[in-house]
Order: C-alpha cells, then sequence, then structure tokens
C-alpha cells in the first residue's frame, strides 16, 4: 500500500519492502485516527500499525480474495467480505472472530458497511445483486433488501438517516431504501452508462456518484424519487477519468472553531460614552460601525435596507424579517453543536483506543521483562551449581 499527501507526494509504504508471494491488495480502510490502516487482498486482511510501520494484525479465513474491508463499531472490529461469499467480524485488538455471516446464497462479496447510529448493524452487498442487512454481535440476518438481479457494486448507510441506506447496481440504478421497508424509498437510472460507485455526503443531502465512462456525478438525495429523471436530482457532473471510476470518498470537514470574546483592546471600539452624542451613536447603528455584529442582527439589517424602499415598514414586514433571521441563527448555532458533538465523540474514541493500546504495550513489556528475570535466574542459578 502506498500512502500520499494531499499533494501526492510519497509518505511512505507498508510494508516498506515488497514481500514475494503477499498478493495484490482490493480495498483499504482507515481506522478513526488514522493511526492504523486495514487491507484486504488475495485471501486474506492485514491491518498495518502506521506508526510503528509494522503488521499489527493478520485476518485469515476467506476461502477466496478479500474484495472490501471496513472498520466498525467505533474501531473495535474490521469486517471483511470475500469472493466466497462470506463477511467475518474480527476483533481488533484480540483477533478473535466475532462473527462468521453467511447468507443462504453464497455469491461474493462486492461492499459492506457498518451503521453509525446501530454499531452492531451492517449491510453487505453481493454479485447476485442482493443487499442483505446484518445483526454482526449475534451473527444473524436481519432482512434481505433486494433480491437478486444485476450486481450490486457498493452500498453505504446514510452518516445522518438512521436506517437509510444507498446502493448502486450495474444496471445504472441508484437506489434509497430504509432498512425497516420492503421497497425502496427512491430511485432513479442511468441509462446510457453503468454507476460502478457512490459516496454520500456527510451532510446526507446528497450524494456521489461515479460511472463506467468516467464521468462523477452529485446528485440531491432530497429530490430523488421512484421514477425521478437524472436532470431532476443531479447537482452537477463532472469528466474525472478516461476510464470507469472505480471508488469515491469525501474530504471529512474540518471542525468548527470558536472564539471566545474578551475585553476589548486598545484601539478597539468601545462601549458609547454617555456623552456620545446621540446623532453619532445613531449614525453607527444605520452603517455598521460596531465590532463583531451579530450575525442575525447583521442579516436583519441588510433585509430591512431592502425594505427600506417603502416609506413606513410594516408590522408584519419586520415580525417575518425576525423569523428569519432568528430561523437562519438556529441553524447555524444546531449545525456547529451537532460538529462539536461529533468532534467530542471521535476525540474520546480516539483516546480510548490510544489508553486500551498503552495499556496492551505496558502488559507486553511487563511480560518480556519477568520472562528476562526468569532467564537470568536460571542462568545464576547454573552459574552456582557449576
Amino acid at each position: 500500500c502506498v500512502l500520499m499527501k494531499p499533494d501526492l507526494s510519497d509518505l511512505g509504504r507498508v510494508p516498506e519492502r515488497a514481500v514475494a508471494g503477499e498478493g495484490e491488495v482490493h480495498a483499504v480502510d482507515f481506522s478513526a485516527g488514522s493511526r492504523y490502516l486495514v487491507a484486504g487482498g488475495t485471501g486474506e486482511a492485514r491491518v498495518w500499525d502506521l506508526k510503528r510501520k509494522r503488521e499489527h494484525r493478520v485476518f485469515s479465513g476467506h476461502t477466496g480474495g478479500v474484495a472490501t474491508v471496513k472498520y466498525g463499531m467505533f474501531g473495535r472490529v474490521v469486517g471483511s467480505g470475500g469472493h466466497d461469499g462470506t463477511v467475518l467480524v474480527r476483533d481488533v485488538e484480540s483477533g478473535a472472530t466475532k462473527a462468521k455471516l453467511s447468507p443462504p446464497t453464497l455469491s461474493g462479496v462486492t461492499s459492506i458497511d457498518f451503521s453509525e447510529y446501530s454499531p452492531q448493524h451492517l449491510v453487505s452487498a453481493c454479485a447476485d445483486g442482493t443487499v442483505r442487512l446484518w445483526d454482526a454481535e449475534v451473527g444473524e440476518l436481519q432482512s434481505t433488501l433486494t433480491v437478486r438481479g444485476s450486481e450490486c457494486y457498493q452500498v453505504e448507510f446514510s452518516p445522518v438517516a438512521p436506517g437509510l441506506v444507498g446502493y448502486v447496481k450495474s444496471d445504472g440504478r441508484v437506489v434509497l431504501q430504509d432498512v425497516a421497508s420492503p421497497t425502496p424509498s427512491g430511485a432513479l437510472t442511468f441509462r446510457s452508462t453503468q454507476v460502478t460507485c457512490m459516496a454520500w455526503h456527510y451532510s446526507g443531502f446528497g450524494l456521489v456518484v461515479g460511472t463506467s465512462n468516467g464521468v462523477v456525478t452529485w446528485l440531491d438525495t432530497r429530490k430523488i424519487s421512484g421514477g425521478a429523471d437524472i436532470a431532476t436530482c443531479k447537482i452537477y457532473d463532472v469528466k474525472a477519468h478516461e476510464g470507469a471510476v472505480n471508488s469515491l470518498s469525501w474530504q471529512k470537514p474540518v471542525p468548527h472553531s470558536f472564539q471566545v470574546e474578551s475585553t476589548p483592546a486598545r484601539g478597539d471600539n468601545l462601549p458609547d460614552s454617555p456623552m456620545t452624542p446621540v446623532a453619532e451613536k445613531s449614525n453607527r447603528l444605520l452603517h455598521g460601525q460596531r465590532a463583531h455584529t451579530p450575525p442575525a442582527a447583521a442579516l436583519a439589517r441588510e433585509e430591512l435596507k431592502l425594505v427600506g424602499t417603502n416609506p413606513i415598514p410594516t408590522t408584519a414586514d419586520v415580525s417575518s424579517l425576525l423569523d428569519a433571521a432568528v430561523e437562519k441563527l438556529g441553524g447555524d448555532l444546531s449545525a456547529r453543536v451537532r460538529d462539536v458533538h461529533l468532534e467530542l465523540l471521535r476525540q474520546h474514541q480516539l483516546q480510548q483506543e490510544e489508553t486500551a493500546r498503552m495499556f496492551a504495550d505496558m502488559q507486553h513489556a511487563q511480560l518480556e521483562m519477568a520472562a528476562e528475570i526468569a532467564a537470568l535466574r536460571i542462568a545464576l542459578e547454573n552459574s552456582r551449581s557449576a
């Protein structure tokens, strides 16, 4: 596996040197903190510690090649789907197999994904066109979302809507379906090309799909409904490659940063003095000379300027403008609170993982020290007896 920076410069390789007989790599996935990388290929999946540049775990068990790999359950497990039709879920730290998911009819697994809202649930897509929902904790098949047909290339849970999945098929269909419903909630069809891959936007309001002719298309999920045409749902598209697009991924958003207002520094706009003339105060308010104007107030002021063409704004006009300003501010605050909440959960999970690894390393070091002490004691006793 080759690791690269955003400017495509070489960052490193794992393993650092090619090993004869290692085979091909078909799929990769990073852990939440990007310290570990799981790679699936010919017959097995390997977890690499990118910090120490060494192999962390090797998972075997598939009789054929590994077609897809995915971290799940907040990074505690790795799922792998094989050409033999089975999905294996393994514990990253212990290496134990938590579940072996075998469908009634075996067909090569093309894609898997874990739910963020219900971590024990996993969806799998197969070459025979079926999409299945599994409970990975108990190893049971919960439901079959679609019956056999054209090959299903990829399936993913929505990042914001619990239970909603999207999947793409070789006949050009892009389908949205709730796991609790036997029928799709929305679908559209690309007539002149195959849809080969997809990726949800982190907002959940859009998804991007790749096609066999190299075009990447961004679709509005809110407009996808039964029988909808592509022109209605398409936001934009771009010719990205000469050949087929095999994989897509969105860059994760940078969390919002928050600033705390402090006492104004020297030279900043200070509060009005009681001696400031009333005319000057009014002029500041009308022309926005105050620093740090709240977004809602700024929006209301701009909207009032538009209404200012009327000699006397009505109460209804002012009320509607204030309602719009408050609604916009509420939406911004909700988005920021959600981003902060997700970032706190991610940081907490990373801290737990790092603590677990630290204790595991300490335990390993203690075992090595105990073995060395025992060896020294034996050597000392042998020297005394001699």
